[in-house]
């Protein structure tokens, strides 16, 4: 089971990471949303879904940061043109 991390509510931060911690102790591996729409799109060079997807991560400020999930994108999209 994958949880997307920032996709998950609680009623408070606390909340947030008791449940998250639950999913993880159950043998969950936390992701962001970044993270599955690039496992989602898979192959960069699939042209067909490679440009939306890179829109939508880059149009994030989360994808435009300087985290690992953003610059993945970013750089596997602009080697696959």
């Amino acid at each position: 089971m994958y949880p997307v991390t920032d996709a998950i509510g609680g009623t408070t931060p606390e909340a947030h990471r008791a449940g998250l911690e639950r999913v993880i102790q159950a043998g969950g591996q936390p992701i962001t949303w970044v993270s599955l729409a690039c496992e989602l799109q898979l192959d960069w060079a699939r042209q067909d879904t490679a440009d939306a997807i890179a829109e939508t991560v880059l149009a994030e400020p989360y994808g435009r940061s300087s985290s690992a999930p953003g610059n993945v994108a970013r750089n596997a999209w602009r080697n696959a043109r």
